[in-house]
């Protein structure tokens, strides 16, 4: 029977064989159309070798490389079981014959295939061949009752391997993505002609990969790196770029508030500068300001590397609009940062520090309601704070720029909550970790982007160096060094509680007191973490900022914004529980100060991935190097919303792939969508996976 092609967005109803059950299992994961159906792929292939009759099996023949595994398919002409006499374990034993040779098959311990199979039964074999007391002998081989011709297909070299979806076994699995594709076409060629060029159509790459070719590379399949995963990792990311695109253009086209500027302004923000701008920093602000006085709403990322100065520019960037009658909100992830914020806008603002306003979630009933009139009446021009900002009881006078810092940790929901206070205001998102190109893409691709890639004159280089534990008490020694200098140190510990993973004890924050009170009796010590109270965490953390405390011991919550220019050492033990990119970061908090600082690290283990650090203080090629040792959702630290979830392409090996992509969309849709790229957006606009950007 012949069917009349399909198009893709067909209902995967279609197929035969498809009862109500079945539907809804496929449905519920998901996998509601033909497309659907195509792109859920194996989840791996097993190379079977080639098919080879029975009698040219020997194992002198064999290839090195195949290693024993051979496929072979014949008719079942003995059967039976029986129990050993030792272990009593069952045996059931098999002969299979095809007209060339015979061999014997051998299980143990599935009584059940007794009871499967039945002589007579065209068998397809897969597993190794070894030799027994009767020759050559397969033992627990992989088995398939083959029908008389319709099951032909599923003898190839490649076996695609599907996942069980509720009553629905990899083999039907398998048998429908086979139907799906005798069944489907895919329409007309939507890729632009400079990405599609050299890689198979669409319907071709469906089928290099549900149904691999015998002479396909087991290497690139298990890679993802075939021509046919390129092309559908190419159909991903310039579907994502082109969704990119069109939400970009959606934004420009939006009006929002042209902040003014004039000589005065220019004036008052010059007076809140401790030092001249960088070049970098000048550029940023610049481009900052051209978006203010646009007339369109900003979204604008703002990154650089550690010291680069992203709080000045931030801070320049309110007070554009809370001098001129606006209210600027810097919206931050910890009350620490928030703390550390409020402290440096203090300092920048000098005598107009009191119409700044800090909120956080653990002030006191009284002084939360003082601080929301403050922010209500507008007395309040720069706010200050956490999640606490998101509440219902938040009403702003006249919102007009929100500033984010570290916005991967805000869900959209919480930003469209901020969002919705102030109508429609100019977004300033800050990354507090350099961001590759690739990633900045994907979770930012409809923000412009702006770099701090130039550090302020005067920071100080860090040493850093990589101790093995029984070397510890070289770092310990450089810690008595600054102190006995009048300096002031951090110490890192990777956990709150003791905990044992395998084979290493980690060493918990309380184990690590024990140790410094040991190693320093005569030095204040204090300890934060992030299980204490805020205002406790405040109080702790402002002794060390003082200069009560000598020794700082925390777990990261200091990973960003605390700001001690007299702490020139840091101590980061178990440091390969860390990514490199946070380390990076821990690094930043020394080096503040007038003063050479080091950065020590202590570990067992990862020398080699920790190395890294000791070789470079570029953040930038830090981030690299941590997204490919660690993959996306992990460089952040959590598995965020935000991050596109592709079927194929990966951020980290199809980086250039997403550039390129990104170039065609905006191309294409500068001269004009082709016929077939609008159909495409038409009927699959809802499949564009876009990064969660407000």
């Amino acid at each position: 029977m012949t069917f009349a092609p399909l198009p893709l967005s067909s209902k995967i109803t279609v197929l035969r064989g498809l009862g109500p059950a079945r539907a809804a299992a496929l449905q519920e994961a998901g996998l509601d159309s033909l497309r659907d159906l195509l792109w859920s792929l194996p989840y791996r292939y097993v190379d079977r070798g080639s098919l080879r009759p029975l009698g040219s099996l020997e194992l002198r023949g064999l290839e090195p490389a195949e290693s024993g595994l051979v496929t072979v398919l014949g008719t079942l002409r003995d059967l039976r079981q029986s129990t050993t006499r030792v272990q009593r374990m069952t045996l059931t034993e098999a002969l299979l014959e095809d007209g060339t040779g015979s061999l014997r098959l051998i299980w143990f311990n599935q009584p059940y295939l007794a009871r499967a199979l039945k002589v007579g039964d065209r068998l397809l074999a897969f597993g190794n061949l070894s030799v027994g007391r009767h020759g050559l002998e397969m033992r627990g081989p992989q088995v398939e009752v083959m029908g008389r011709g319709e099951d032909i297909g599923w003898v190839r070299r490649f076996l695609p391997l599907y996942r069980k979806l509720g009553p629905l076994t990899g083999r039907m699995r398998q048998k429908l993505a086979q139907e799906a594709l005798g069944r489907a076409h895919a329409g007309e060629e939507w890729l632009p002609l400079d990405l599609a060029k050299d890689l198979p159509g669409t319907m071709a790459a469906f089928r290099l990969l549900h149904d691999p070719p015998d002479d396909s590379d087991p290497a690139l399949l298990e890679a993802g790196t075939s021509p046919a995963h390129q092309r559908l990792a190419a159909e991903e990311l310039f579907a994502f770029a082109l969704g990119v695109g069109l939400r970009r253009a959606g934004r420009l086209k939006r009006r929002g508030l042209a902040v003014p500027t004039s000589p005065e302004l220019r004036e008052r923000l010059r007076s809140f500068l401790p030092f001249p701008l960088t070049g970098a920093q000048r550029r940023s602000f610049k481009e900052i300001v051209d978006d203010l006085t646009s007339g369109r709403v900003m979204n604008r990322l703002l990154q650089g590397d550690v010291g680069s100065g992203k709080t000045l520019v931030a801070l320049l960037s309110m007070a554009m609009v809370a001098e001129t009658g606006g209210q600027g909100a810097l919206l931050v992830p910890t009350e620490v940062l928030a703390r550390q914020h409020a402290a440096s806008f203090r300092r920048y603002l000098g005598d107009r520090a009191d119409s700044m306003q800090v909120l956080l979630g653990g002030m006191k009933a009284a002084e939360k309601r003082a601080a929301l009139a403050r922010i209500a009446s507008g007395e309040a021009r720069y706010v200050v704070g956490t999640h606490a900002l998101f509440q219902e009881s938040v009403a702003f006078h006249r919102l007009q720029l929100v500033v984010v810092d570290e916005q991967h940790r805000f869900g959209v929901k919480q930003r469209e909550a901020l969002k919705e206070k102030g109508g429609d205001p100019h977004w300033l998102v800050m990354s507090a970790t350099p961001i590759p190109r690739s990633l900045a893409l994907a979770v930012f691709g409809d923000l412009d982007q702006s770099v701090l890639d130039e550090l302020p004159p005067g920071r100080q280089p860090i040493t850093t160096k990589l101790h093995k534990p029984d070397g510890a008490e070289r770092a310990w020694e450089q810690v008595r060094r600054e102190l006995a200098e009048g300096r002031q140190a951090f110490v890192v510990s990777p956990s709150i509680d003791p905990s044992d993973e395998g084979k290493v004890q980690l060493r918990d924050i309380q184990a690590m007191e024990a140790l410094l009170r040991s190693i320093f009796p005569d030095e204040g010590i204090e300890v934060v973490h992030g299980r204490l109270k805020a205002d406790e965490m405040a109080a702790r953390m402002g002794r060390f900022v003082a200069g009560g405390a000598k020794i700082l011991l925390a777990t990261t919550v200091i990973e960003v914004g605390v700001d001690v220019p007299n702490a020139t050492v840091m101590v980061v033990d178990h440091a390969e529980r860390f990514g490199l990119s946070q380390l990076h970061q821990l690094r930043g908090r020394v080096g503040r100060g007038a003063h050479r600082s080091h950065f020590l690290m202590i570990s067992g283990s990862e020398t080699e991935r920790l190395q890294t650090l000791v070789e470079t203080q570029d953040g930038f090629r830090i981030a690299q190097r941590d997204l490919e040792l660690r993959g996306p959702g992990e460089f952040f630290g959590v598995r965020q919303a935000g991050l596109p979830q592709f079927q194929v392409a990966d951020l980290v090996r199809d980086r250039r792939l997403l550039a390129r992509c990104r170039e065609a969309a905006d191309r294409a849709l500068a001269h004009g969508l082709s016929e077939a790229q609008a159909d495409w957006l038409k009927r699959e606009q809802v499949r564009l996976r876009l990064a969660e950007v407000s």
